[in-house]
């Protein structure tokens, strides 16, 4: 019975399809209620599924928009000798046209869709890495004029712009990028590179480089990675064309990665005076859009400024070996270099991206393998061991 309710009476006309409720209480009032709670229910039902179905039909037609997107050129997903042989001898290699055709446009799609929904999220972090505060940014009406004034106060060149890992909201566009980045041939190609039998996803990031836009410095990026592993390579894919020197394509310091005494000796900001190394620097330019670099974790990298008059764009894809350990804390030489903590420390703000993903590196004791949803196994060996 109803809370405070004597009795209930049909009503004495049949043809309404109410009841009269007589309540206890000073007033005694009465209220007319439909006849069937259920049909409340039913009608709310139906309105909630025809909504849900709406929904999804929409989510469906963006969905089909994007659907192609994992589809890796066929000619890629098989690593030659001479790829394999090239990575393991000078730290790199390049793989033309690794994505092309239809999915090259669909990919490229999503990525400006996912970079454009957080482009303020780029500008914002570069900025706060200037000093700037809060409060001037809040009172921006133009993050990059914002971001051009501060480097120019500071004499400094207008770095890159970057967003991490594009593949983890809940948006078509970036599990369309998901979809391709965590694709059994792009694994297949990570696993063939660096001779092991699985690896598992573990970052991606957007690279954004205007014209005019400064240099990126020498540096590794496993001196940026929380992994005690040598097994890591990192996809560097042209999403424009980088006909030349002049739009900044990546240039690497060939057989770095066997230079042990390098990061043994030297933090990343000891690596970027290299000359006297003696390195063979290798260059790629130029590159057509679908075309790839790829470069073991260790080997140092850079980019010249972009001097062009266009925008460069580059998605990367990080690969690591499934079950890397998490560095450990105790009896370092050295903490990782700060540049990607925050792609394994920090939550992504739900308001940027879409939806929020706690932090995976407290949730993974130092010194064990790495197994956590945001770091998925994407390709095991038939024959292997399954470590997913």
């Amino acid at each position: 019975a109803m809370p405070g309710v004597r009795h209930a009476a049909r009503c004495k006309d049949t043809s309404s399809s109410c009841v009269r409720l007589r309540a206890m209480g000073p007033a005694g009032g009465r209220w007319q209620v439909p006849a069937s709670i259920g049909e409340i229910a039913d009608k709310k039902g139906q309105r909630r599924r025809k909504q849900q179905q709406q929904q999804q039909q929409q989510e469906q037609q963006i969905q089909q928009q994007y659907q192609h997107v994992q589809q890796v050129n066929p000619a890629a997903q098989v690593v030659s000798e001479k790829h394999a042989l090239e990575f393991e001898r000078e730290g790199h290699t390049l793989l033309r046209g690794l994505v092309s055709g239809d999915a090259l446009s669909r990919l490229t799609e999503a990525v400006q869709s996912e970079y454009d929904h957080r482009a303020a999220e780029a500008y914002s972090a570069k900025l706060t890495e200037l000093g700037v505060g809060f409060h001037a940014l809040s009172r921006s009406s133009s993050l990059p004029a914002t971001l051009s004034e501060a480097c120019e106060k500071r004499g400094l060149p207008v770095p890159t712009l970057q967003v991490y890992n594009l593949h983890r909201a809940d948006r078509p566009a970036s599990k369309a990028i998901r979809e391709f980045v965590s694709s059994t041939e792009m694994g297949r190609v990570a696993a063939d590179l660096m001779g092991i039998d699985s690896v598992m996803l573990y970052q991606t990031a957007a690279f954004y480089k205007n014209a005019g836009d400064g240099e990126t410095v020498w540096h590794s990026d496993l001196n940026t990675a929380p992994f005690d592993t040598n097994y890591m390579v990192t996809f560097w894919i042209a999403l424009t064309d980088v006909p030349t020197r002049q739009h900044s394509p990546l240039e690497f310091a060939s057989r770095s990665h066997r230079d042990f005494a390098l990061p043994y000796w030297y933090t990343i900001e000891g690596m970027k005076e290299l000359d006297a190394r003696g390195y063979t620097v290798a260059k790629f330019a130029p590159l057509s859009a679908g075309d790839a670099t790829a470069h073991h974790g260790w080997l140092i990298h850079a980019a010249p400024p972009n001097v062009s008059k266009r925008r460069r764009k580059a998605l990367t894809v990080s690969f690591v070996a499934a079950r890397a350990r998490r560095l450990g804390v105790e009896g370092l030489r050295q903490e990782p270099n700060d540049t990607d903590r925050k792609g394994y420390t920090k939550s992504t703000n739900d308001a940027l991206i879409g939806n929020t993903h706690e932090a995976w590196i407290p949730q993974i004791t130092p010194g064990l393998p790495v197994k956590h949803v945001q770091l998925p196994v994407v390709y095991t060996r038939p024959g292997a061991k399954n470590l997913s």
